[in-house]
C-alpha cells in the first residue's frame, strides 16, 4: 500500500463556490419517464443541481472561492507559493488554467502552478501533490482549486438524453494549505487502475483525430459524451473503495469509529450506502450533499464539507476522506480541520472576460 504522512502541513481554510441557478429533480428526471425516474430517485438520490449560467466554467467558481480565503485568511496573494487546479474541464487545452488563475489572482512571479487532470478522486490526489511540493519548497503557503462544470448546457442533447447525465452539478473549490508549527499531520494513500480506463470515458479528444472514419464507425468512438459501464463502475466501488479504506484505517492503527466523519465521493446514494456499510462505519457519521448538489466530481469531497460545517464556527473535526472513479482512481487521507476554517456555502454567477481573446491577428 502506498502510503505518506505529511507532518507540519494543515488545512487552513475551504471554502466552495457553487452557481445561483437551482435544478429540481422533477426537471432533471422529467426526460426519462415516470418509472424510470422513480427508480433513480431512490438510488442517485439528487433532488436538486447547481448549474452554471452559460459563460461561468469551473475556474470561474475556483477564482471566487480563492478570493474568499485570501480575503477571510488576510492572506497576501504575494504569499502564496504554489497553485494547483485540478479538473476535467479546463478553459482550453493550451495554456494551462492555473497559469490564468495565478494571474486573475494575483500571485507572485515566485508561484509554481499546475494543472491536473483528474475527476473523482481529484481532491486526495490533488492534496498528496500540494502537500509534497509544499514539503519541499520555501513558502508557507499554497492553494488547491478542484471542480467541474459539467451541467447540460455544455453537452450535446443526445447527451440529455443519457441516465449518465442525470447526477452531475457543478461546483468548485478552493482550500488553502499552510505550514504549521504544531503536531498536524495529513495521511494519504493512493491507488489507480489503469484496465478500467475506458469505465468511464469520453472519446472527444486528440486520440479521436488519428482514426479514419471507418475505425470511428466501431464502437462508441464517434460518441463526444461522456460512456460509462455502470456495472464496472459499480462494482469497484464497493469493493476496491471499501478495501482500501479498511486497509489505510489498519495502517493508521485505528479503527472506523476513531473519526468525527467520513467524508465520501458522492456519485450516488446507493453506491454511498453499500461502502459505508462495507466499512462498518456509523451512518450518521457520513454527511451527503449528494441531495442538494448532485455528483460534483473532484470537488464533492470539500464541498460536502463546506455543506455540513460551513456555518459552524467552533470546534474540530477529525476526518476520514476518500475520492474514486473516472481513470480508474481512487484514494483516502485523514486530517484534522477546524470548523472555523471552513467558510460558508458560497452562491456566484461570475465569470471571465478574457482580455486576450482578440490579442492574435490570423491571415
Amino acid at each position: 500500500m502506498l502510503t505518506s504522512k505529511f507532518n507540519g502541513i494543515r488545512i487552513a481554510a475551504i471554502a466552495c463556490a457553487v452557481p445561483k441557478k437551482e435544478v429540481t429533480a422533477e426537471f432533471i428526471y422529467k426526460r426519462h419517464g415516470q418509472t424510470l425516474t422513480e427508480k433513480m430517485k431512490n438510488t442517485i438520490g439528487v433532488n436538486t443541481v447547481r448549474q452554471s449560467i452559460k459563460k461561468q466554467i469551473s475556474s470561474d467558481l475556483g477564482y471566487v472561492a480563492a478570493k474568499k480565503i485570501l480575503h477571510e485568511k488576510s492572506i497576501n496573494p504575494k504569499d502564496i507559493g504554489i497553485l494547483i487546479f485540478v479538473t476535467q474541464s479546463p478553459d482550453y487545452s493550451i495554456p494551462a488554467t492555473s497559469c490564468i488563475l495565478h494571474k486573475r489572482l494575483g500571485l507572485h512571479d515566485d508561484c509554481a502552478t499546475v494543472d491536473i487532470n483528474n475527476g473523482c478522486a481529484g481532491f486526495v490526489y490533488g492534496t498528496h501533490v500540494i502537500c509534497s511540493m509544499l514539503s519541499c519548497l520555501n513558502c508557507e503557503h499554497a492553494l488547491l482549486i478542484n471542480g467541474d462544470t459539467a451541467t447540460s448546457k455544455k453537452t450535446s442533447k443526445d447527451y440529455l438524453k443519457k441516465r449518465v447525465s442525470v447526477p452531475f452539478g457543478d461546483g468548485t473549490t478552493a482550500v488553502l494549505f499552510s505550514k504549521s508549527k504544531s503536531s498536524d499531520i495529513i495521511d494519504i494513500t493512493l491507488r489507480t487502475n489503469g484496465n478500467g480506463y475506458s469505465s468511464l470515458i469520453n472519446y472527444d479528444g486528440l486520440r479521436r483525430l488519428t482514426y479514419s472514419s471507418e475505425e470511428l464507425n466501431i464502437g462508441h468512438k464517434n460518441i463526444r459524451f461522456p460512456l460509462m459501464n455502470g456495472i464496472e463502475v459499480f462494482n469497484f466501488s464497493i469493493t476496491d473503495v471499501p478495501m482500501q479504506i479498511i486497509e489505510f484505517i489498519n495502517t493508521q492503527n485505528k479503527s472506523i469509529n476513531d473519526y468525527d466523519c467520513i467524508i465520501l465521493h458522492q456519485p450516488n446514494l446507493y453506491m454511498i450506502k453499500q461502502i459505508v456499510k462495507k466499512i462498518g462505519a456509523d451512518i450518521d457519521k457520513v454527511p451527503v450533499s449528494l441531495y442538494k448538489y448532485g455528483n460534483t466530481s473532484g470537488a464533492s469531497i470539500p464541498l460536502t464539507l463546506v455543506d455540513k460545517y460551513g456555518d459552524i464556527n467552533d470546534g474540530e473535526v477529525n476526518s476520514l476522506m476518500c475520492g474514486f472513479g473516472v481513470g480508474l482512481y481512487w484514494g483516502t487521507m485523514s486530517a484534522s480541520i477546524k470548523l472555523i476554517d471552513i467558510l460558508p456555502m458560497i452562491y456566484s454567477d461570475d465569470y471571465f472576460i478574457d482580455p486576450q481573446l482578440d490579442y492574435y491577428q490570423y491571415d
